[in-house]
């Protein structure tokens, strides 16, 4: 059977869990590449006050990526942002007008950090619950002010988002309007029926619960895979553990192993820009 490389495309590493053994794990069961995504404020201890907390939020995610990549054979790359349930309780504590701002700066400061090299994506979404009006809105309105930022500096946004065909549709129209390629509007969490994401021009990272691959690969190869690991020790068995990416592709490999390089290295290559070694 034809090795090839691995990519997890939305995992989270933290001090407080597992941390680089975590892409040991990941290592040991066939990983070659992740995408390690920021962690909200609160789990990283972190009181937002101004934009340039979102900074101190993100130093652990990139010491780990830092450490993923001197002591591994994993190459690991950051995607750093603001999750869209930090505006909430911000505008409870400051007003919307002022928390809107800081996040708008939050997600200036990600982008500063793609054209610096530390990161090569950007983290936004809009509320996946109900929230008011005037909180969707604004909620909208960063998404947006986020695919702005990543044509600006030409990079991918991952987002968190509601699931449904109307969401898809307001994603792919955004992303539209703003010029933002659909290779570059990553929906974070996506079901395994990638059609429905083609239709709408955006790009899907499956999650990989059992039988979604499957489904996946029968309809192509535009997606790709995540475990969504939060890496919590409170949470053990929260979403997927790191071993689930690399033994959901070995165990469908053997004749499949076009589709999978165009997964794991033609889809990450064109998207982040970056290099996965075969």
């Amino acid at each position: 059977m034809q090795h090839i490389p691995i990519t997890d495309n939305h995992i989270h590493l933290s001090p407080r869990g597992l941390g680089v053994e975590a892409m040991r794990q990941f290592e040991r069961a066939g990983g070659t590449h992740a995408i390690v995504v920021c962690l909200p404020s609160w789990t990283m201890g972190v009181k937002i006050e101004k934009a340039s907390d979102f900074r101190r939020v993100w130093e652990p995610t990139l010491r780990l990526v830092e450490q993923t990549n001197a002591t591994t054979c994993v190459r690991a790359h950051a995607v750093l942002g603001v999750h869209p349930a930090e505006l909430p309780p911000l505008a409870e504590r400051m007003g919307l007008e002022r928390a809107v701002d800081i996040i708008k700066g939050g997600l200036e400061l990600a982008a500063l950090c793609v054209e610096e090299g530390l990161a090569v994506g950007i983290k936004s979404g809009r509320p996946h619950w109900q929230v008011s009006d005037e909180m969707w809105e604004a909620s909208c309105a960063l998404m947006r002010h986020a695919m702005e930022l990543a044509r600006d500096v030409r990079c991918p946004v991952q987002l968190h988002t509601e699931l449904s065909p109307r969401c898809l549709e307001d994603v792919g129209s955004m992303a539209r309007e703003v010029g933002l390629p659909p290779h570059r509007v990553i929906k974070h969490y996506s079901h395994p029926h990638i059609d429905d994401f083609r239709r709408a021009g955006v790009f899907p990272s499956v999650l990989c619960i059992k039988g979604a691959v499957e489904t996946a690969v029968q309809q192509g190869s535009d997606f790709f895979m995540e475990t969504d690991y939060i890496d919590d020790p409170s949470r053990p068995g929260a979403v997927l553990g790191p071993k689930t990416v690399p033994r959901r592709t070995l165990a469908l490999l053997e004749g499949n192993e076009e589709l999978f390089w165009r997964v794991h290295v033609d889809n990450v290559e064109r998207t982040y820009e970056i290099e996965v070694d075969g």
